[in-house]
């Protein structure tokens, strides 16, 4: 009886030695774990996960090349640890004209992502997104180059004429009184540009000196007519007309104007050709308007003859009159 007693006593002592490994075993395997993936944080707490990479697949956190993992995956799990996992955001920069860029990215700012790839924006540039925003994933990121190109030339100004009619001229004379100045104007012509293309131009022209007109006057009289004399002397004529031309002889008489009535005096209406008018007629030579008569009207000349034979001579005639300065 007492040798079974010490048995089971052997028995119970070996089992409860067991069970101490045991339960000391599962406690020195249970681990609680600090998990901050993307800012976002969570406690877990892990038996049978030895690794960083075997914790991260039970937890369902998927890495990729491009992603921070700290620890590194392979190293072992330790009580109170806390792992960072930081996934890169996938971005693409359309810079210009240039290809799209595409990057994987853990900075806060765009700004800084820009510095890291060297990639500057000049004040005429335009951005998309605000240089102060943090990078999205599947982002696209666009700048504008914008420039611009300034050329300035001069092209002249052409001066008008400007014509004055002149009555002391003869008509077809004309003098230049001033020769005109052509003048200058400065013109800025501004093109601009977005990534290499041009979109807009603009013109702006200053008149640096204003031309000045050429004036010409003309003459408005009309020129005179020359005419030979039976003296062979030429006289000038204002104007000449056809007239129908009679003859009248009044030997010792007076005429209309008190001139005595012989050859070189004719008679006219005053209406059409003023008394003490110069004259020439053709076929009869220079005359004086100095007569006139109830018969002559109009386009109508009486031509007074010394006999009474020279008017029978004469008839009736169309002549050329003459108006003589």
């Amino acid at each position: 009886m007492r040798q079974f007693s010490r048995n089971l006593m052997y028995t119970c002592t070996a089992l409860a030695t067991v069970l101490f490994a045991g339960v000391g075993v599962t406690l020195g395997s249970y681990k609680t774990v600090k998990l901050n993936v993307d800012g976002q944080i969570r406690e877990v707490h892990t038996l049978r996960h030895a690794t960083v990479a075997d914790l991260l697949r039970w937890q369902g956190v998927a890495v990729s090349e491009h992603d921070q993992v700290e620890p590194v995956l392979t190293s072992q799990l330790r009580p109170t640890e806390t792992i960072w996992v930081d996934h890169a955001r996938e971005v693409s920069i359309k810079d210009g004209d240039n290809p799209p860029q595409v990057v994987y990215t853990h900075t806060h700012t765009i700004s800084t992502l820009l510095q890291q790839l060297d990639v500057s924006i000049g004040n005429s540039d335009a951005i998309n997104v605000r240089l102060d925003s943090p990078p999205m994933d599947n982002q696209t990121v666009t700048i504008t180059r914008r420039s611009q190109d300034v050329s300035v030339t001069q092209e002249t100004i052409p001066f008008q004429t400007e014509r004055q009619p002149d009555s002391s001229m003869y008509k077809g004379d004309e003098k230049v009184l001033s020769p005109g100045v052509e003048g200058l104007a400065k013109v800025t012509t501004t093109v601009k540009y977005e990534n290499g293309k041009a979109t807009q131009t603009n013109t702006d022209r200053v008149v640096v000196q204003d031309a000045q007109n050429k004036v010409v006057t003309y003459g408005t009289a009309d020129r005179p007519v020359i005419v030979a004399s039976r003296s062979s002397v030429d006289y000038s004529s204002s104007g000449a007309m056809t007239m129908v031309a009679t003859a009248y002889s009044a030997p010792g008489g007076r005429t209309a104007s008190g001139l005595p009535a012989q050859h070189g005096v004719v008679a006219v209406d005053p209406s059409v050709i003023p008394l003490g008018t110069r004259l020439y007629i053709d076929g009869y030579g220079y005359a004086v308007a100095g007569d006139t008569g109830s018969a002559i009207i109009g386009n109508k000349i009486d031509l007074c003859f010394d006999t009474l034979n020279e008017c029978l001579q004469f008839g009736r005639q169309n002549v050329s009159v003459h108006i003589v300065n």
